[in-house]
């Protein structure tokens, strides 16, 4: 059986039909309380995005997962950059998205040099924040945040909601969960591992329909710190 991917963009070669219909019933089939027809239409085709960024994972004809960028242009000459995602459960934690994500958010900075480039995501899962956290030098929240790094982020993701940790306004009710199985979250909520145990106390609700606002600056010094820490992570292996 063969996996493959393949890219599209809301510019130039959007979606068919039939590939719509495919993410429709993968969004049914991984969230909780979510209506899928909604979700695509606030996610794929919001008229607030200048721009749609996609890619689409199969095995033969079967769609295992997808990575959707969204673009908007905001207040104080900012872009912030959005994201969804939803995979099979056999095909999760096969870390798929950062590549592309990373890559998007580069192309973006260079490509805009007068605005601030911002990558917010609402994450549900915290294997994923724990997978990006890996990766990226500067993500927030994190557990390191001192009260000015807890202003700028407070400044950025505003409405955002309170959680018990130092008073960080940090979670959104998206009313939608992963579809997660009892076993799973259990696990989750169990963790040792740093990043997923940090999510946890943030978002002790992540299987209920509560997400944590995740915002991920795209600058020089991001770039530079994130490069020594993969090439570090490669001295190690």
């Amino acid at each position: 059986m063969q996996r493959y991917q393949q890219d599209k963009d809301s510019i130039k070669n959007w979606l068919t039909a039939k590939e719509t219909g495919q993410i429709i019933a993968l969004i049914a089939a991984s969230f909780n309380g979510v209506d899928s027809h909604d979700y695509f239409n606030r996610y794929f085709a919001n008229p607030q995005h200048y721009q749609r960024r996609l890619r689409l994972f199969y095995q033969d004809e079967v769609l295992l997962g997808y990575c959707l960028l969204t673009f908007r242009k905001v207040a104080n000459n900012s872009i912030v950059m959005g994201a969804s995602a939803a995979f099979t459960p056999g095909y999760r934690g096969n870390n798929s998205t950062f590549g592309f994500s990373f890559f998007a958010a580069v192309s973006t900075w260079l490509r805009h040099p007068k605005h601030k480039v911002y990558y917010l995501d609402t994450m549900l899962s915290p294997a994923m924040y724990r997978a990006i956290g890996k990766k990226v030098a500067f993500i927030y929240p994190n557990p390191g945040m001192n009260s000015a790094d807890i202003n700028r982020y407070h400044a950025l993701v505003p409405n955002a909601e309170p959680s018990t940790w130092h008073g960080l306004n940090c979670l959104k009710t998206v009313g939608r969960a992963t579809n997660y199985s009892k076993d799973d979250i259990a696990r989750l909520k169990a963790s040792t591992k740093t990043e997923i145990a940090f999510y946890c106390q943030l978002n002790p609700k992540f299987d209920n329909g509560t997400a944590l606002m995740v915002l991920i600056p795209v600058n020089l010094k991001q770039l530079l710190y994130t490069g020594i820490k993969w090439l570090k992570s490669l001295v190690k292996r």
